[in-house]
C-alpha cells in the first residue's frame, strides 16, 4: 500500500465504529462502470478522494476485464502546499501501478469566492483532461455528508425543489459522465478506508476556515445529530426532493415537446398558451430549461427575475414585447415568443479551425468543416456586418439579433460560410 509523504500533517484516526469499505461492497458501487474502457479519478489528496483511489484500485484488481484507470490531480495554486499535495497523489498512484496526470490551474487567484473559483477551475481542467485522453467517465468522491451539508446550505437560501434535491449519482458534462459512487457512504467510512489503506490524507486549511459557509455548516452537524437530525436523515430528505424534481422534469419534458419548436438557427419558438396549461412548478422548470439551452448558461437566473418574466410572458396577449434574461432575448413575434441568444453578450471567442474540424460552437451548434477547406479559416459569430451580407439566405422572420449570433466561417476578414443557413455553405467537400 502506498502512503503519503511525511510532509503532511497527520490526521486522527476515524471513529472506531466507522468501517472501511469492504471488498463485497465494491461491485455494487462501481457496477455501472463495467464495460467502460477508460475511467478517470479526481484525487485531491484528501481522505475522501484517497478512499476513492483505494476502492477503485481494489475493484479493478478483482477482475482483469475492469476499465483502465487514470488518476487526475489538480494543483490549483490557491494556497501553499497544493503542489506538494499533487506530488503526493502522484506517488501514491504510481505505487499502486496507476497512471496519473497533474493538472495545473493558471492565472491570477480570484479576488473573491475562492472556494467557488477553485471548484469551477478544477472541473474545467478535469473534464478537459478526460476529453484529451479519451476517458468517458470521471469519478469524484462526494459523499453522504456532502449531500446533507448542501441541503442545509440551500435550505438556508430558500431554495425550491430543484435546489434542495440531492446530488445525482450520474451527471452529464457533455460527452463526459461525472460519476459519484459514494453518495450513500459517510465521510467517516471514507476516512476509515483511507486509514486502512495506510494513507495519510492532506489537510486543507480551507476546510477549517470559518469564512466559508460549508465549514460553518459542517460545525453544526454534530449539534444537529445530537437532536436526532443526522447527516443520513438530511441526505434522505434530499433524495426525496430529488424524486419530486425528477417527476417535475418528466412533466416538463412533455410540456416542452408540446409548447416549443426549435429551428436550425437555435431559436426556441414558445406557444405560451400551452405552457400556461401546466402547473406552476412545471411551467417554471420548462422555462428555465429553455433559457439555459438558448443562453448557454450553467445555472438558472434568480427566482425573482425568472418568476417575473415568466408571469409577464404568460399574461401577454398582443402588442410589442421584448425582454432579456440569462443571456436570452424573449420577443413576441407573430403570435408566439421567439427566445434567442442575446447579441453582444459574452459568447464564443473566435477560434481558428482546420479542414476536417468538428466540434461544438457557443454551446449550441455542432459545426463541421470539410476536408477540402482552405487554410486560414476562423469560426466566429456572424455579427451585424455578416448578417447584412447574408440577408438573402436568412429564413423569413428570423430576428436580426438572433442572426448575428450564428456561427460563421471567416477567412482573411471575408465571410466564407454560415453553416446553419441553407445555401450559404461554401463548396468544401
Amino acid at each position: 500500500m502506498g502512503s503519503a509523504s511525511g510532509s503532511r500533517t497527520s490526521r486522527p484516526a476515524p471513529p472506531a465504529e466507522a468501517e472501511p469499505l469492504a471488498a463485497g461492497e465494491l461491485e455494487r458501487l462501481f457496477a455501472s462502470l463495467s464495460g467502460v474502457r477508460l475511467i478517470a479519478l479526481a484525487v485531491s489528496g484528501g481522505a475522501d478522494s484517497l478512499a476513492l483511489l483505494d476502492a477503485v484500485d481494489r475493484w479493478r484488481r478483482q477482475d482483469g476485464q475492469r476499465p483502465e484507470v487514470l488518476v487526475l490531480t489538480v494543483d490549483h495554486r490557491l494556497r501553499r502546499g497544493s503542489a506538494a499535495d499533487a506530488r503526493t497523489v502522484t506517488a501514491i498512484a504510481r505505487a499502486r501501478g496507476l497512471k496519473v496526470n497533474t493538472l495545473v490551474r493558471k492565472g491570477l487567484p480570484p479576488d473573491s469566492d475562492v472556494e467557488a473559483a477553485a471548484r469551477i477551475a478544477r472541473y474545467r481542467l478535469l473534464v478537459t483532461a478526460c476529453r484529451t485522453v479519451g476517458a468517458s467517465h470521471l469519478l469524484v468522491a462526494h459523499h453522504e455528508d456532502d449531500v446533507a451539508e448542501t441541503f442545509l446550505m440551500r435550505l438556508k437560501r430558500g431554495s425550491g425543489v430543484f435546489g434542495l434535491a440531492a446530488m445525482r449519482p450520474l451527471l452529464s458534462a457533455g460527452d463526459i459522465a461525472i460519476v459519484r459512487p459514494f453518495l450513500g457512504i459517510s465521510r467517516d467510512r471514507l476516512a476509515a478506508t483511507a486509514h486502512a489503506a495506510g494513507f495519510t490524507p492532506a489537510v486543507d486549511p480551507m476546510n477549517a476556515d470559518p469564512r466559508f459557509e460549508r465549514v460553518r455548516v459542517r460545525w453544526l452537524m454534530p449539534l444537529l445529530a445530537g437532536e436526532g437530525i443526522a447527516a443520513s436523515a438530511l441526505a434522505s430528505a434530499a433524495r426525496r426532493f430529488a424524486d419530486f424534481a425528477d417527476a417535475i422534469e418528466r412533466a416538463a419534458d412533455v410540456m416542452l415537446a408540446e409548447a416549443v419548436e426549435t429551428d436550425d438557427q437555435a431559436i426556441a419558438w414558445l406557444d405560451a398558451s400551452r405552457l400556461a396549461t401546466s402547473g406552476d412548478d412545471v411551467a417554471v422548470r420548462a422555462f428555465v430549461r429553455i433559457l439555459i439551452a438558448v443562453g448557454g448558461g450553467t445555472y438558472p437566473p434568480r427566482f425573482e427575475r425568472l418568476s417575473g418574466l415568466l408571469g409577464a410572458v404568460l399574461a401577454h396577449r398582443e402588442g410589442r414585447f421584448k425582454r432579456t434574461l440569462a443571456g436570452c432575448v424573449v420577443e413576441w413575434r407573430d403570435g408566439r415568443f421567439a427566445i434567442y441568444r442575446e447579441f453582444g453578450r459574452e459568447g464564443a471567442a473566435p477560434m481558428p479551425v482546420r479542414a476536417g474540424f468538428a466540434g461544438l460552437f457557443d454551446h449550441r451548434f455542432v459545426v463541421s468543416v470539410g476536408k477540402g477547406a482552405p487554410a486560414g479559416l476562423t469560426l466566429a459569430p456572424l455579427g451585424e456586418a455578416g448578417r447584412r451580407r447574408s440577408v438573402a439566405a436568412m429564413p423569413r422572420g428570423i430576428p436580426a439579433g438572433a442572426a448575428a449570433t450564428l456561427p460563421a466561417l471567416w477567412r482573411r476578414g471575408k465571410l466564407v460560410a454560415v453553416p446553419s443557413l441553407s445555401g450559404s455553405n461554401a463548396p468544401f467537400p
